[in-house]
Formats: C-alpha cells, sequence, structure tokens
C-alpha cells in the first residue's frame, strides 16, 4: 500500500471518529439540556402551585417507570411523562443509536471502498 493510500485510509478513519465524537456530543448536551429543563419546570411549578404540585408531579412521573428501551421509545413517541423527557430521549438516541449506527456504516462504507479499489486494481493488472 503506497502512502497515499494509507493516508487517505487514516483520514476516513479519523472522518469516521470526529462523525462520532460530534454525534455523541450532541446526545450528551441534549441530555443535559433535558435535566435542566426539567428542573426547571419544577422549578416553576414550585413558584407557582407549591411544594404539593411537585410532589403531586413526582409521584406521577414515579408511577411511569420505564425500562431504558421503553423510556427512549416513549420520549420521543410524545408519551414521556416528565417534561424534560423529549429532550433526554433525543439525547439517548443520538448517543446510544446514531453514534454507533453511523460509525458502523462509515467503517462499512470504508472497507467496501478499500476492497472495490484492491479488485479494480487487479482486473486492471490482469488485462
Amino acid at each position: 500500500m503506497s502512502n497515499r493510500n494509507r493516508a487517505a485510509a487514516a483520514v476516513s478513519f479519523k472522518f469516521v471518529l470526529i462523525v462520532a465524537a460530534a454525534l455523541a456530543l450532541t446526545g450528551c448536551a441534549l441530555v443535559i439540556f433535558g435535566c435542566v429543563f426539567e428542573a426547571q419546570s419544577q422549578l416553576d411549578l414550585l413558584r407557582a402551585s407549591g411544594p404539593a404540585a411537585v410532589d403531586a408531579y413526582l409521584a406521577h412521573v414515579d408511577s411511569h417507570q420505564l425500562s431504558f428501551a421503553a423510556f427512549m421509545f416513549e420520549s420521543v413517541s410524545g408519551h414521556g411523562y416528565a417534561d424534560g423527557a423529549f429532550l433526554q430521549g433525543v439525547g439517548f438516541w443520538f448517543v446510544f443509536v446514531l453514534t454507533p449506527l453511523s460509525a458502523a456504516l462509515l467503517l462499512a462504507e470504508r472497507w467496501l471502498g478499500s476492497r472495490y479499489r484492491s479488485v479494480s486494481l487487479r482486473l486492471s493488472v490482469a488485462h
């Protein structure tokens, strides 16, 4: 493999890492913003209606305990019970679904591209 091919392969792997890191950081930021939004909503409820309203809200949210996968689905489908659930759910989708999926697709494209180049090189040498 020539230096040029090695550099192209290294750049594409760096690109995969950059895309995966950007998606993961975006997801983490969305989860944090969802937590902040939830805390702000609880503070607004406390100011407007008092501690009894916050206790009732938290009891309602706690009564709908979901598995992690169910929470991810329910939050983006609009059935989340907490105010910040949508942002948190989208953030978790970014971190646990989009990041690995994009990395796998980019690595598969890189692998298939290198196989295609090696096959076409062998075919051109054979003729």
